[in-house]
């Protein structure tokens, strides 16, 4: 039961991730079908954040109000109903629409795995859920070349995607028995007080923490080749060693994690973050981006599935679906809003300051998990 249960919120958290590996590839493709406007790809972005941000923080509510088999099933639908717009748009609206569409089904498929996982599961089970993420935002561009080259069009590959949203929701339906006889943790608390302090805390550390994450794996490469510091290919090599880092962590968390305490890897994971950003700042460029870059993916891997999972044992599990969908919110606005503001400051002084910058939102992160800790 519980194994059958785990293999569908793998399974779906690896169709949640493609998404955010596709658009990437497809958008060329997209803007010359469609006649798009050159910076139209930051206008899908924004549709899609504004609303993963407002359905991850509603899934609380939705929980309380519907039960958690509404709130796996009505993210799933929206999400394979936003690709399903993708791939029948035939003008740039549509396609702003199937953005806000999918966004609203991400986000909320987001918090509501996470809140059941935080809830009736353990740490590996966590970091091995966040690892499927991983893969699946590894395997979007290869759905979209694949698409490329066999239909000569990027909707099939969103077709594709749809199919398996609908297959997860058809997934979830018929488990819906094991989902409910798998009891929520006794370990934590019902209420818990200080609830309140712990998730304005956590969502600011999410909030940051989504910032170094995208920051680095967005910025890094414009970095590392800038002024023909690295060839395209080693600079190429170093991002994914990154993205490989931050996945190759939370496979180590989800069979390994249960032997270190769950506060002292955060320690640790926040720790790592400070060192790697200040070594990928004052490190030679080929040093900075073959070892200190990964750090850092390394570093962050395990932040995430360890704070979540925590959650329910800080503000009790009461307060938990409503928290963790405050913190996923918190994380998609850092995720568009700190990325973004790197690029203004290398646009101002320069691409070298991409060290300066991660180093900073490090410190900040720092001096919030000191705070939150209260030390």
């Amino acid at each position: 039961m519980r194994r059958r249960t785990a293999t569908v919120a793998f399974g779906g958290f690896v169709i949640l991730g493609l998404p955010t590996g596709m658009l990437g590839v497809a958008w060329p493709s997209i803007r010359e079908e469609l006649d798009a406007p050159l910076a139209g790809l930051g206008l899908v972005l924004a549709a899609m954040t504004l609303t993963e941000f407002g359905s991850s923080a509603l899934s609380g509510i939705v929980r309380q109000l519907f039960g958690t088999l509404a709130l796996l099933l009505l993210p799933t639908a929206l999400a394979a109903g936003g690709l399903l717009l993708f791939t029948v748009a035939q003008t740039w609206s549509t396609v702003i629409l199937a953005a806000a569409v999918l966004g609203a089904g991400l986000g909320l498929l987001d918090a509501a795995v996470n809140t059941e996982a935080a809830l009736r599961r353990g740490i590996r089970f966590m970091g091995a859920l966040h690892a499927s993420w991983a893969v699946g935002a590894t395997l979007g561009p290869p759905v979209i070349g694949f698409a490329l080259v066999v239909a000569g069009s990027w909707r099939l590959g969103y077709a594709a995607a749809a199919l398996a949203f609908v297959a997860f929701a058809v997934a979830t339906y018929l488990g819906r028995a094991d989902l409910a006889a798998i009891p929520e943790h006794d370990d934590a608390p019902i209420v818990r007080d200080g609830a309140r302090r712990a998730s304005v805390m956590g969502a600011a550390l999410m909030f940051v923490y989504v910032g170094i994450e995208l920051g680095a794996g967005q910025w890094s490469f414009t970095r590392l080749t800038a002024d023909s510091v690295l060839t395209d290919g080693v600079a190429g090599l170093a991002v994914f060693l990154y993205w490989s880092a931050l996945a190759a962590g939370r496979i180590a968390l989800a069979l390994f994690g249960a032997r270190i305490p769950a506060a002292r890897l955060i320690d640790l994971s926040v720790a790592g973050a400070i060192a790697s950003a200040v070594a990928f700042w004052i490190l030679p460029p080929p040093i900075a981006a073959l070892i200190a870059l990964p750090s850092i993916g390394l570093s962050l891997s395990v932040f995430v599935p360890l704070l979540l999972y925590l959650i329910p044992r800080r503000v009790g599990r009461a307060a938990a679906p409503h928290v963790i969908g405050y913190l996923v919110a918190a994380g998609m606005i850092g995720g568009a809003v700190l990325p973004a503001g790197i690029g203004l400051v290398l646009q101002s002084t320069g691409v070298s300051s991409l060290g300066i910058c991660l180093s900073a939102l490090a410190a900040a992160f720092g001096g919030l998990h000191v705070a939150a800790r209260g030390r």
